[in-house]
């Protein structure tokens, strides 16, 4: 336990807020310019600005509700298009060290406790020994959160080395997704990408479109079905009949949030 660091010494380290808190200020600085290339006459999004289902009477209201779900997805990669390569690379490789290690450290605590089953009701010969109901409750629980841990950590040992263009891919997951939902060709997928190059001055020379379908929409794509895999896999196999419902669902949904901070990077 000596050699552990806690959460707040790996944070220290790592400054894993300097870059979370960057990223939402340079998404609130650049909204409005982000909205302006996404909501362009010549933007491909203009094509697939409303839904077909919503009626005439309704259009007038949803026409910017691509444009805005369009920006909410691109919160994290304006922040990487404003970055050097090298800047790019070392806040991938910086996020997933911290967190890694963070997953890592976490669940070396919890089998740490887990192998001791008297913590609080230390059993004492020759008396009988009774049961801690509380703390057999705080197994319980903890059985559960080391599962959540082990996925996760078995998630990031898989993760491939980091390159300049990995915070591009893995942040472009959810907004190719997104773009396919709408049912958008891949001639305007391409096109509205290299329209966001064009804007923030992406120092990108590989954005061609040939490139950004094979350097960045492929992978990206790619990591947004195993992603999603790994949520399913996530939900399913947390289980424990001997856990209140509530408490178990809510086990589940922070297990959910873990996994959707930590798959940013």
């Amino acid at each position: 336990m000596k050699n552990l660091f806690t959460t707040e010494q790996l944070r220290q380290k790592y400054k894993p807020d300097s870059i979370l808190n960057n990223i939402e200020q340079f998404y609130s600085e650049n909204l409005e310019k982000l909205m302006e290339v996404l909501s362009h006459s010549d933007s491909p999004l203009n094509h697939y600005k409303s839904d077909s289902q919503i009626s005439f009477l309704e259009l007038s209201e949803n026409d910017d509700e691509v444009f805005q779900k369009a920006a909410s997805l691109l919160k994290d990669t304006i922040y990487f298009m404003m970055l050097t390569k090298s800047e790019r690379t070392n806040v991938t490789r910086t996020m997933r060290g911290y967190y890694r290690q963070l997953i890592r450290n976490h669940l070396i605590r919890v089998d740490i406790i887990l192998e001791d089953s008297e913590i609080a009701s230390p059993r004492h010969i020759p008396d009988p020994y009774i049961k801690h109901q509380g703390m057999d409750q705080v197994y319980k629980i903890l059985k559960i959160v080391q599962k959540t841990l082990y996925l996760e950590y078995e998630c990031r040992k898989k993760q491939t080395r980091s390159g300049y263009l990995t915070g591009l891919q893995v942040s472009m997951a959810g907004f190719f997704a997104y773009l396919k939902k709408i049912g958008m060709t891949q001639k305007h997928q391409l096109t509205l990408v290299q329209h966001l190059f064009d804007g923030f001055n992406l120092d990108w020379e590989e954005g061609a479109r040939d490139n950004i379908k094979h350097s960045l929409q492929i992978p990206a794509l790619s990591y947004y079905r195993s992603y999603q895999e790994d949520l399913q896999k996530l939900s399913s196999s947390i289980f424990s009949s001997s856990v209140d419902q509530s408490l178990l669902s809510n086990l589940v949904d922070h297990a959910i949030i873990l996994k959707k901070r930590i798959g940013r990077f």
